[in-house]
């Protein structure tokens, strides 16, 4: 016989039944509530994420059109900042770029670097925009290249002479004078090693001497072979492996001085493209002896210069500026060994050039005017002397505009 539970155990079964069914609603609605926060602050900060991604964006557009107005690119790039950490070495070009504060995100911190390579690519700057937000440390960083009219692009050379020139040359008694053309090796050959005192040898793939300007004789509108030799007169001993000298098929006239041999070689890039590269690579620190070394000289000393440059590597552009030829040009010292491309702003004044001295360039000699009794020198064309100053344009760019380099465009921390 079973007897009857008490009714007091009937009650506490009944309230701890009770007590359970309380807890799980409650344990419900708590984690129903905690559900619906979290969503609430995934949405929320999934919002201030957008605006911070939104408000770099427009710090990006902001320093575009800052870059639009700037009068140069030495200008807009005026104020150092710290480089992205994935990027070190020397050539690095890093400067803070000012962006006005958007009113209706106050306490928000704004920065933007724009960060290019003095080196390689001094005509493309990629700009970072990082916009940090108060409160939550919502933040986004944007960055995006673009193409910058700081150099025009190189043409392409159809004679890559030794020595361009415009106008005469005549040499000094007892010169010391060796003009190489491009050559092919024969054979079997070692290649040339660009050293002091090295001979050309091999057949010439190019002129050793390519001149602009060839005084007219015979006033029939065309400079015949007699006419050239007559100007660009160098005895055989100065023109080893068959060096054959250029001249234009008809009349050119050098006043105003048109600079063709610099257009020749450097294309539209204008003297002060050509300065502002120089000064940027000098204030990053880069020297002959830097890795990655100095590539651009613009020189306004009419000093005699005395320094060796260049590698085969890394080939340079030295130019000699107006102001460095304003009474004459300066001489290069015997000892000296230049790898790369020499260029003379001499205004055609062939006086500026009279009995030039210089050591070794291999590479290429540029000459704004003539050179009358010249005395020493030795120039080994080199196919690397355009390297310095060549840098990629895609076909078809436009390099006197900003634009954009399609697929630049990325999001996160570098």
């Amino acid at each position: 016989m079973t007897l009857p539970h008490p009714p007091a155990q009937h009650g506490a079964i009944t309230l701890l039944v009770a007590l359970g069914l309380v807890i799980l609603a409650s344990m419900t609605a708590f984690f129903s509530a905690r559900s619906v926060l979290v969503d609430q602050l995934a949405s929320h900060n999934h919002a201030r994420s957008s605006q911070a991604r939104w408000a770099a964006e427009a710090a990006l557009a902001s320093a575009q059109s800052a870059l639009l107005q700037s009068p140069n690119l030495s200008a807009f790039m005026a104020t150092p900042a710290a480089c992205p950490l994935d990027l070190t070495g020397p050539q690095w070009q890093c400067s803070a770029i000012a962006v006005a504060a958007h009113p209706s995100l106050p306490g928000a911190e704004w920065r933007v670097v724009a960060v290019r390579d003095v080196v390689h690519a001094p005509h493309v700057l990629t700009l970072h925009a990082r916009v940090r937000l108060p409160g939550q440390h919502s933040q986004a960083h944007i960055r995006e290249s673009v193409w910058v009219p700081s150099l025009a692009p190189a043409p392409e050379p159809t004679t890559p002479a030794a020595l361009v020139l415009n106008g005469c040359i005549t040499e000094a008694p007892n010169a010391q004078l060796q003009v190489c053309p491009l050559t092919h090796p024969e054979p079997g050959a070692h290649p040339q090693a660009p050293t002091p005192g090295a001979l050309c040898t091999g057949p010439a793939e190019a002129p050793a001497v390519l001149g602009f300007f060839v005084p007219e004789i015979l006033v029939d509108g065309v400079i015949t072979q007699e006419e050239t030799r007559a100007c660009l007169d160098l005895r055989p001993s100065a023109l080893p492996a068959g060096g054959r000298v250029v001249g234009p098929a008809t009349p050119q006239a050098r006043s105003p001085c048109r600079r063709a041999a610099w257009q020749h070689v450097l294309g539209a890039t204008d003297d002060q493209q050509l300065q502002d590269w120089s000064n940027a690579q000098e204030r990053q620190g880069l020297t002959a002896h830097t890795s990655p070394p100095r590539t651009v000289y613009w020189v306004d000393s009419p000093a005699a210069w005395a320094d060796s440059v260049g590698t085969t590597n890394s080939p340079v552009l030295l130019v000699f500026s107006a102001q460095a030829c304003a009474f004459k040009c300066p001489h290069l010292l015997a000892h000296t060994h230049v790898v790369g491309s020499v260029v003379f702003n001499s205004g055609c004044q062939d006086e500026k050039m009279r009995g030039w001295q210089a050591g070794q360039i291999t590479g290429q000699l540029v000459v704004e005017s003539g050179m009358p009794d010249w005395t020493s020198g030795r120039l080994l064309a080199s196919p690397d002397a355009r390297k310095a100053f060549s840098v990629h344009w895609p076909p078809g760019m436009d390099a006197s505009t900003l634009q954009r380099v399609m697929g630049s465009w990325s999001q996160g921390a570098p």
